[in-house]
């Protein structure tokens, strides 16, 4: 049993240091420790040692332990010292010359590194494994895909679905992160920044648009065939088998086909995973969405002029409901009848008007000049209207509607302006142009020439001078 193997080689004190009050500090000594000793030799010596924990245990102070044991006070670094000696995670030599050299245990690397790797699991990220591996199963169909196949590449595959499957368990956790950071914003500011900025560039740009593109539940329908054709050929299972003993000559044919279809079959339950961890990313998305927006939308009523009557009311729910469901709260209190007004009708008779013709009389157009302050009014208004129709996702969404690569360029001659909506998506391109958060750069002829005359694109009953957009 792993248990059991694992405590035999392990101190049994190895992992109680990661449970106590200090478990940070002693992580941090130890990382700081292991990180000196490649420009040392591998190995340190006890002063350089106390020196590297001193340095972490600065403006830092050692919390109490349940089994404190007798020390100097004026050096916290030697108590933490002979704990990690105790615990296994520090190895110490002495030699005749009354030097101590100390050494990490090769576990303790190993931990560290595994701590390491889930800090930089933190930023979610979609590399592509899945697809990759679909593509790959989803070739075994054909006959002669299945008779190339080799132990160490069905191995890889399964490999690569689980590390997919954890690259999706990790999205949709940073998104349920988001979720939680979202309900704790405090102003309409740090709502919006959160959505555009940081879930917008981690998690849709990043993750979610890569998640949509690879087409997963046709590429897993695909592999799903392909590793059923393997099960049921013979002669590629055999193939696989004599490749198995081949590259591990201790295992025995039987033992050899037992590992494949052991491995086959787990395959096969991960990607069946695949497409239900998918729509839960997909879940916790929508969800995050909804928070959003109802935190902004809670943000608004209390930063209104009625913020002290919102507050009242959930101030008086939270002191003397606090475990009562929204759904249950009209019962809970006494609420007065709503005063609505109860309409009628007294008769039909006031109803009835009496139908008049209006006179025919002849419109004639108003003659008047119009002065520079009707002038002035009249572009405010337009402006006002302008700034009402022009938004920045406008722009961004028409340049993707034009499907373009990173680095790609499109003329204004070439795009598909038809209608008075695509001006106003055109107008938004020029207004958001200087903007950072955009994902096109625009320039014009008269940028790269102003000597040169300007060029228009006659598009939609209007004349656009000539201009370019490159996608970001």
């Amino acid at each position: 049993m792993l248990g059991s193997r694992l405590f035999t080689e392990l101190n049994a004190r190895f992992f109680r240091i990661l449970t106590g009050p200090n478990a940070r500090l002693y992580i941090d000594a130890l990382d700081a420790v292991e990180r000196e000793m490649p420009s040392r030799g591998d190995a340190l010596e006890y002063a350089e040692t106390l020196a590297i924990i001193d340095g972490v245990l600065e403006n830092r102070q050692l919390e109490p332990e349940e089994d404190p044991e007798p020390a100097d006070p004026a050096q916290p670094s030697s108590i933490i010292y002979r704990r990690l000696l105790a615990a296994g995670w520090l190895e110490e030599e002495k030699h005749s010359d009354y030097r101590r050299l100390v050494f990490l245990d090769p576990a303790a690397q190993t931990l560290l590194e595994a701590f390491r790797t889930i800090i930089s699991q933190s930023v979610a990220s979609f590399t592509g494994r899945l697809r990759l591996v679909c593509d790959r199963l989803a070739e075994l169909r054909a006959p002669h895909s299945r008779m190339e196949l080799i132990w160490e590449e069905l191995k890889a595959c399964l490999a690569q679905t689980r590390s997919g499957l954890r690259e999706l368990r990790l999205i949709r956790k940073q998104v349920e992160r988001y979720a939680q950071r979202q309900l704790k914003a405090v102003t309409i500011s740090e709502a919006l920044d959160l959505i555009y900025n940081e879930f917008s560039q981690l998690i849709t740009q990043r993750c979610y648009r890569e998640l949509i593109h690879a087409r997963l539940p046709e590429r897993l329908r695909e592999a799903m065939a392909g590793l059923a054709e393997l099960e049921q050929d013979d002669l590629a299972l055999q193939r696989l088998r004599e490749d198995f003993v081949r590259t591990q000559p201790d295992v025995d044919a039987g033992r050899a086909m037992t590992e494949i279809v052991n491995t086959i079959e787990a395959l096969s339950f991960a990607l069946g995973d695949v497409e239900p961890t998918a729509d839960r990313v997909d879940t916790s998305t929508a969800d995050f969405a909804r928070r959003s927006r109802s935190r902004i939308r809670y943000i608004q009523d209390v930063g209104s002029a009625r913020r002290q009557q919102v507050k009242t009311i959930f101030d008086y729910v939270r002191e003397h409901l606090p475990t009562t469901r929204l759904a249950d709260l009209e019962e809970k209190i006494a609420l007065p009848a709503l005063a609505i007004a109860d309409t009628g009708l007294l008769g039909v008779a006031s109803l009835r008007a009496r139908r008049e013709v209006a006179p025919r009389v002849r419109r004639r157009p108003v003659v008047a000049e119009l002065t520079e302050a009707d002038r002035e009014e009249s572009l405010r208004e337009m402006q006002s209207n302008l700034r009402n129709a022009l938004r920045l996702d406008r722009a961004n969404h028409f340049v993707e509607r034009h499907d373009l690569a990173s680095g790609q360029r499109i003329r204004s001659s070439e795009m598909k302006i038809q209608s008075e909506d695509d001006i106003l998506d055109v107008i938004s391109c020029l207004v958001f142009a200087p903007a950072g958060s955009t994902n096109y750069r625009l320039t014009t002829d008269r940028q790269a020439d102003p000597s040169a005359p300007v060029a228009f694109d006659a598009k939609a009953g209007f004349e656009i001078e000539r201009f370019e957009i490159e996608r970001k």
